[in-house]
């Protein structure tokens, strides 16, 4: 199938990721296909597919695929939550995503661990052009008061004391919920640049790769990955993950 002229897919591993961004779609059509409700129309003058992945690198690999083989988008953005990695990245912090580990990935001795068999690669480098453009989007979203205009709607960030902050950085992505300070120590240990954990970002990454189509990923740190994983979560997805995703990739779409 040819690809559709200049179509940019936008996935979110959680309907309330990208529910905000919904709306936006004009002239909206609606497949389902692979088990997934894909709505495809235009944001400003880009046109655009979003879908509902799933959670785990599973689920969002066969979504992207689906994406790049079956609808012919040219590149792909993933929006979502992520539990932070280090100290100094706090709640509502935005992290773009520079490159991605998947840091379960281990076929030691064969290859190094989190290296990609027969790709050669551990880490996937997100496309430079995309990740800046969505930087600064990022940027004038929180400098612009977004950021804690949605957190004052949702009645406050737990644990948040400054204005969030926009960080490029590395990404570590695995199938498991990182919910406690020594599973946290541990992805951090086996990739000590990553800023964040997220469950999708790499396996997105590596089907882009494999593909040839540019692909980004934009994170909003929902929790500490630690114990309070489940209330801090909780919290963000009622309403500012996907407002995120809305101001932040709504933006970036119609800039």
């Amino acid at each position: 199938m040819s690809r559709g002229r200049g179509v940019i897919g936008v996935m979110g591993a959680m309907p309330e990721e990208i529910d905000a961004l919904v709306p936006m779609v004009e002239g909206a059509e609606v497949v389902e296909r692979a088990g997934r409700r894909f709505v495809r129309g235009r944001v400003g003058r880009r046109e655009v597919m979003v879908v509902f992945s799933r959670w785990g690198k599973v689920a969002a690999a066969s979504t992207a695929t689906e994406l790049i083989v079956g609808h012919g988008v040219e590149r792909i953005v993933f929006s979502g939550v992520a539990g932070a990695l280090r100290d100094e990245v706090d709640i509502g912090d935005v992290v773009v995503a520079r490159r991605l580990f998947q840091h379960d990935l281990d076929a030691s001795p064969f290859f190094r661990p989190m290296e990609v068999p027969l790709l050669g690669v551990t880490g996937i480098e997100a496309d430079q052009g995309m990740a800046g453009e969505l930087e600064r989007v990022a940027g004038r979203f929180v400098e612009d008061g977004g950021a804690e205009r949605v957190w004052r709607t949702a009645g406050g960030r737990a644990g948040g004391v400054r204005m969030p902050r926009v960080l490029l950085g590395d990404v570590a992505s695995g199938d498991r919920v990182i919910a406690s300070a020594g599973d946290r120590m541990a992805v951090a240990g086996r990739v000590p640049t990553a800023l964040c954990v997220e469950m999708e970002g790499a396996a997105v990454g590596q089907v882009c790769f494999e593909h040839g189509v540019p692909f980004a990923c934009v994170r909003m740190i929902s929790d500490g990955a630690d114990e309070g994983v489940e209330e801090s979560l909780g919290a963000v997805l009622g309403g500012v993950a996907g407002a995120y995703t809305a101001g932040i990739v709504g933006g970036w779409l119609r800039s």
